[in-house]
């Protein structure tokens, strides 16, 4: 049965939130106090809502953004990956006063990663004439939601959505980190997918989470209608309605950086599911979209695109019972 039967699948989105520069830096030698050590330091365009806005964008949705950035180098630096992408900015702001948003993760071989985030940029972001004016031209019909934004944006959105006509909208919300992931719970009966990662869920539940049936029930309990809940090697937990599934992860050849990979999964789960494609097969999108970005140091995929998705399922189900 289709995830989507008897509803309109939006086809024009708003991704609302962190628009960011990400400096990664990772050393191969053991990580001791207060040592030196060499290694390798990228910067790459990241933030949730332009890292979904630029992955649905790549599956074919038509997508703007809506975010701030600051006056320097790397607000042109997201512009310009924006452009390039094809994402409409016209609600990406400029602020007067505030750097763009920066995200610093570093990590060793054999450590746990140390993540710096300097975000304030984003309580910037406001729900304002200009951005209900072009919901209605552009003709919205799906929010991507990053709970980076301030609770006063979350409460408009939702009245938005709260009060649809005859273009009803569809909203997804990202837990998006332990520290603010219970921030869309006032609204969660409106959230018509919400997806977190396990130490999200259980900063919202305040135990531990596991991918079984307890867990999707007591989101359940919270109001959420339909989640998705990552677990990194021990797979995914999807929860449509009454209806659960888990499945195992699928595993690259190599992993080079996890960052991305749980709005590369929401972005392909959503393809499938906005598309009305059957629960397993949206599953198997997200499990794909997720593999291929833990592959690379970005963290969008580039060559993560419908064709290949769809080509990538058909392979899979010529080989029933097999994990790739």
């Amino acid at each position: 049965m289709s995830a989507q039967k008897d509803k309109k699948t939006p086809r024009r989105i708003l991704s609302v939130g962190s628009a960011s520069v990400d400096i990664k830096a990772f050393s191969y030698q053991e990580d001791v106090q207060n040592a030196y050590r060499e290694g390798t330091i990228d910067l790459v365009a990241g933030g949730v809502a332009r890292g979904m806005a630029r992955n649905l964008r790549q599956l074919g949705f038509e997508v703007a953004i809506a975010s701030v950035v600051g006056q320097d180098i790397f607000g042109e630096f997201i512009r310009k990956d924006l452009a390039g992408a094809g994402i409409n900015t016209e609600l990406l702001r400029t602020s007067k006063t505030s750097s763009t948003a920066l995200f610093s993760v570093m990590a060793s071989r054999g450590g746990s990663s140390s993540c710096v985030y300097a975000n304030g940029i984003l309580q910037e972001i406001t729900v304002d004439k200009e951005f209900t004016d072009f919901i209605e031209r552009e003709k919205i019909d799906a929010f991507v939601i990053d709970s980076n934004v301030s609770q006063g944006v979350l409460e408009r959105l939702y009245t938005l959505k709260a009060a649809e006509g005859d273009r009803p909208i569809f909203t997804f919300q990202n837990a998006t980190s332990p520290d603010i992931a219970k921030k869309s719970l006032p609204w969660a009966p409106l959230v018509d997918l919400f997806a977190a990662n396990e130490f999200e869920a259980q900063a919202i539940l305040g135990r531990e989470a596991f991918p079984d049936e307890a867990t999707a029930d007591a989101f359940r309990g919270l109001g959420y209608r339909n989640s998705i809940i990552t677990f990194g090697e021990r797979g995914v937990l999807v929860a449509l309605g009454d209806k659960t599934w888990i499945e195992p992860a699928y595993r690259p050849a190599v992993i080079v950086d996890t960052i991305g990979a749980g709005d590369a999964f929401a972005a392909g789960f959503l393809f499938g599911y906005l598309g009305g494609k059957p629960e397993k097969t949206c599953i198997r999108y997200g499990l794909a979209s997720a593999r291929e970005t833990i592959a690379t140091r970005d963290t969008v995929c580039s060559f993560l695109t419908a064709e290949y998705l769809e080509g990538i399922h058909l392979a899979d189900s010529a080989q029933p019972g097999e994990n790739p």
